[in-house]
């Protein structure tokens, strides 16, 4: 998988911790996790300052986590479908209302052509399989710039 950040790819600094490493391990590594493992792990990853991101699926929302957004480094929307638009909406308002300043990615079934609309809405970097590469750089190069609403 390549993380791709406009038309650059970028070293994907995160592991995804499933809880099979222990927490004395990963002191020095940067994780995501699952929303359900924040909020049973969260205090302890905090207690620790592992440098934490999220994942969260497409059907989920920032319930319960309000209070820690500001905690994460990364928030990682894996969308369920293509047809899911709900992130879009959600990373707009981690943006606007949350003023949150650090990385958005998305991951999951996402489409090139919805890259442009991904960074519209506040997305900064996506997750690809490393054989799309060209055409999601392509999509990216393809943008003018026009909005029309």
């Amino acid at each position: 998988m390549i993380i791709l950040n406009k038309d650059k790819p970028q070293k994907n600094e995160y592991i995804f911790w499933d809880e099979s490493e222990k927490i004395t391990s990963i002191n020095k590594k940067k994780v995501i996790l699952t929303k359900g493992l924040w909020i049973q792990k969260g205090q302890l990853l905090k207690k620790n300052k592992i440098i934490s991101g999220i994942q969260l699926n497409s059907d989920e929302s920032l319930d319960e986590i309000t209070d820690d957004i500001l905690y994460f480094s990364l928030v990682q929307f894996n969308f369920l479908s293509f047809k899911d638009g709900r992130p879009f909406s959600i990373a707009k308002t981690l943006r606007k209302k949350f003023n949150f300043k650090k990385e958005i990615r998305a991951s999951g079934h996402i489409l090139p052509d919805q890259y442009i609309f991904l960074i519209r809405c506040g997305f900064d970097t996506v997750e690809i399989e490393d054989k799309d590469f060209d055409v999601w750089v392509r999509f990216f190069k393809m943008d003018e710039g026009l909005y029309y609403q």
